[in-house]
């Protein structure tokens, strides 16, 4: 039955989805074994009736386009982010809202009234979701950049990216409230400390900052990561302008003001590195992924290498991790990153090549490292998962489960039996502790899931407390407007 919350026009399209859903896999599975033997792998039907919602976002979303940031900071319309929440609830945040649903897929009525509450733009201002993340008292984090919408850099030619803009996090009670002790009354908008750029040799008037990612450490402290213009200028001999970027991380009290006792006054600029993004916290300081971006390309050339930075508590440079603090391959970009119960780092990583003149990335694989960045060979091959890909998939997000198995989440392309037409499914691939495909898991490891004629792409895999696994992801449909798509699945034993 279709559900209107009101508060942002948000509509559930569980019907629809239910008309359009997959049969849950059955018959024998790849170890010949009944269907009874194992249900990993099966969408879990006490989630909206059948495993699958599809929730249609308002107008003003955007197009589908791909769920992903432009460097250094601009983020493509239609971004998803979710995060689990106590209980088996489920929290997923658009640049337009912030939605909470219970463990049986129905929107949580203690959140905002009706399951969810709007975000939408302020004073001609426009809010760009980066990522969002829960503390230990259920409290909601909302990241992202502000940047105005009508104007953009200087009087003349249009400045590429959002300048000025300001990092600006919001946070929410567990009822759905914003909270008035972060901020102001809810709300931080913040440059992070950074200085203003130049503007072609002159000062500019404000800061341009963004954030690209969020997370809470063991005392609820928010780590902020992101990016700051340093100059703006032409590039010779095109003429065109380009945005010279440093990576920052940040650190912020409960009230969240910047954390003076983390890197002498709450922020560190990561040097060579122009963004970061994926933090992640560890028992001794925090894990995040980077890189360099050229502000002038002269194309032809490969994507630059992701940079893997590890910090410690009071914000330095981890020296022991990697001999030197910094994790890097050539020609690898890490997609993913997320930290086991025993503190091993777990990597979704592609590597581009060069075929037939052009530089392809590939679908991704896993990799494991021990807390000291080298490789865990006791994982697949030397640290590598040996999990076997479908053509025409590419996986986006990883999650480890409480038994460490890696669970890997995206999207497979396959082709209809009639006419040029495609569908896109959910893939979600699991491998074992040792990095092997678990072939109790769906078939041979992987299951796929369709959600009708809907153009869908997955961009996240959460595990929650229960064993339980949800893949989400961006959504849009010849009869429904963008919006997001989740599934769950079964994880057997």
């Amino acid at each position: 039955m279709a559900l209107i919350l009101a508060s942002c026009a948000l509509v559930s399209a569980g019907t629809a989805s239910q008309a359009m859903a997959a049969k849950a896999p059955g018959g024998k599975g790849p170890n010949g074994k009944g269907r009874a033997a194992s249900k990993a792998g099966q969408l879990d039907r006490s989630f909206s009736g059948d495993g699958k919602l599809v929730v249609e976002l308002p107008a003003g979303g955007g197009g589908f386009g791909s769920v992903t940031y432009r460097l250094p900071f601009e983020f493509a319309p239609g971004r998803i982010a979710m995060a689990r929440a106590g209980g088996g609830k489920l929290v997923v945040a658009s640049n337009q809202a912030v939605v909470e649903y219970l463990a049986n897929g129905r929107p949580n009525p203690n959140f905002g009234g009706n399951g969810a509450v709007p975000i939408g733009e302020i004073d001609g201002l426009r809010f760009r979701l980066a990522d969002i993340a829960l503390d230990s008292q259920g409290r909601i984090l909302v990241a992202g950049t502000t940047s105005t919408i009508s104007e953009l850099g200087m009087i003349g030619p249009p400045v590429p990216g959002p300048v000025p803009s300001t990092a600006t996090i919001r946070r929410y009670l567990p009822n759905g409230q914003l909270d008035p002790s972060f901020g102001t009354e809810g709300v931080l908008k913040t440059d992070l400390g950074a200085q203003p750029p130049s503007f072609e040799g002159k000062a500019y008037p404000a800061a341009a900052v963004g954030v690209v990612g969020i997370a809470v450490d063991q005392a609820d402290r928010p780590i902020v990561t992101g990016s700051a213009v340093v100059e703006v200028g032409l590039c010779a001999p095109s003429q065109s302008r380009f945005q010279r970027s440093q990576a920052i991380v940040a650190r912020l009290a409960d009230n969240g003001a910047l954390d003076p006792s983390f890197a002498g006054g709450g922020v560190k600029a990561i040097g060579g590195l122009s963004w970061l993004g994926l933090p992640a916290t560890t028992a001794a300081g925090a894990l995040s992924v980077g890189s360099k971006v050229d502000p002038c390309p002269r194309g032809g050339g490969p994507e630059a290498p992701s940079v893997l930075t590890s910090l410690t508590g009071d914000g330095g440079i981890d020296q022991g991790f990697s001999g030197g603090g910094f994790w890097s391959r050539p020609f690898t970009l890490i997609s993913d990153l997320t930290v086991t119960r025993s503190g091993k780092l777990v990597l979704l990583a592609r590597t581009i090549e060069l075929r037939h003149g052009d530089w392809v990335e590939s679908a991704g694989e896993a990799i494991r490292l021990r807390r000291n960045g080298s490789f865990d060979k006791s994982f697949g091959h030397g640290g590598h998962a040996e999990v076997e890909l479908p053509r025409q998939s590419a996986l986006a997000a990883l999650a480890v489960d409480s038994k460490g198995r890696v669970l890997l989440a995206g999207t497979l392309i396959r082709q209809l039996p009639h006419g040029n037409q495609s569908q896109r499914r959910f893939m979600l691939i699991r491998a074992t502790a040792a990095g092997e495909p678990d072939d109790d898991f769906g078939r041979g490891g992987r299951v796929t899931t369709a959600f009708g004629r809907a153009n869908i792409r997955a961009t996240g895999v959460l595990v929650d407390s229960a064993g339980r696994i949800t893949v989400g992801g961006k959504f849009s449909g010849p009869s429904t407007g963008n919006g997001f798509a989740l599934a769950r699945y079964l994880s057997g034993k």
